[in-house]
């Protein structure tokens, strides 16, 4: 049982070592683009390091004990997301951060892993089901959605909405209320477009000119030139098949550790390396949804759709971001992009799926 619990263990954790190794070459090459990454690979190495030891302890920790704790810390991480507004640090215009000394941390990023937590415990002990269930799933999701898009940040707000679908299904809450719910959604977002499209001037005293001009580029981006994705575009299209190397000169693409890290990727490896990473996240999450099947606990179900759901969002949506097929949101790459609170939130879930898939959950 346990050389089993071990080659579980090795099949989840060989894909994440790969992806770090490329993300801290990675992170060695951008600093031949510009000065401003020059110190991204120690940092990038120092929180890979406090991420295995943070994993390690998530692991040793009874999950009954997370789960107690999970309202707790949910109310906390609301508390977080209601404080950066008035004292976070502005970053490209979002207000997302916390800035102590050297080290900045961003709240949304860490809630995922209570948010998950809790609401599989909410959904676990829930017995009546139906729609007050399917109500408690929104209205506990909606409330850092809300906070979140006030920062703003539109593509973590999207990717909370997945995993509270994700978590509707694994809470086997019935379809009619699924259906129900992306009807509301549906009408909710038509006249929410109704309005932009044909009274902008309401929108704009209902919503700010801020969200206003948000909504417009979300729209026409397709239409609109940018810097940013045109850069990296180029940069893709120089490439080829190998790469232009880690310390040979490159297109400047702004934010290229981060919101455009899987460019950076083709960049210094190419395209084959490029495609390789499509494929260990590939593994991954067929991983994940092959854990979901074989689950025989509901906690573990929702558990693994939260985490499943939210990956698979935030892969897709990164990797088409950057190939310029969606509007720019943001969104970072799990284990390749540079980051601590990414980083650190994605450990501390996998942490929880090797705790599932090693039968080491001690949940019952």
């Amino acid at each position: 049982m346990k050389n089993k619990s071990l080659r579980k263990n090795f099949v989840i954790l060989l894909p994440l070592v790969l992806l770090l190794c490329i993300s801290l070459l990675n992170m060695y090459g951008a600093s031949f683009i510009s000065g401003l990454y020059s110190r991204n690979l120690t940092k990038q190495f120092l929180w890979i390091l406090i991420g295995f030891g943070i994993m390690y302890t998530t692991y040793k920790i009874d999950l009954r004990f997370l789960l107690k704790c999970s309202g707790i810390f949910y109310i906390l991480g609301c508390l977080s997301l209601v404080l950066v507004l008035f004292f976070g640090k502005n970053v490209n215009g979002a207000t997302s951060w916390f800035k102590i000394g050297p080290f900045s941390f961003q709240p949304s990023e860490l809630f995922k892993f209570f948010y998950i937590l809790y609401l599989s415990k909410v959904i676990s002990e829930d017995k009546k089901g139906g729609i007050v269930r399917a109500f408690k799933i929104i209205f506990l999701t909606f409330i850092p959605c809300i906070l979140i898009f006030l920062e703003p940040d539109t593509g973590v707000v999207l990717m909370y909405l997945l995993m509270m679908f994700g978590l509707l299904l694994a809470g086997k809450v019935q379809k009619k209320y699924i259906i129900l719910l992306i009807l509301t959604a549906i009408a909710f977002i038509g006249g929410f477009f109704l309005l932009y499209f044909f009274n902008g001037e309401l929108f704009l005293e209902l919503f700010g000119t801020s969200f206003f001009y948000r909504v417009d580029r979300l729209l026409n981006f397709k239409d609109s030139s940018s810097y940013q994705i045109g850069n990296a575009l180029i940069g893709i299209g120089s490439s080829g098949l190998f790469g232009l190397g880690l310390t040979s000169p490159k297109i400047y693409v702004p934010e290229v550790t981060t919101d455009f890290v899987f460019d950076l990727t083709i960049l210094n490896f190419g395209l084959l390396i490029g495609i390789l990473v499509v494929l260990i996240y590939a593994v991954l999450l067929g991983l994940l949804y092959k854990s979901i099947l074989s689950s025989k606990k509901k906690i573990d179900r929702c558990i693994l759709s939260g985490i499943f759901y939210m990956m698979l969002f935030q892969v897709g949506e990164h990797i088409l971001m950057n190939l310029g097929l969606t509007p720019i949101t943001g969104i970072t790459l799990p284990f390749l992009s540079y980051g601590g609170s990414s980083l650190i939130s994605y450990f501390m879930l996998f942490a929880l799926v090797l705790k599932i898939t090693t039968n080491n959950s001690s949940y019952n």
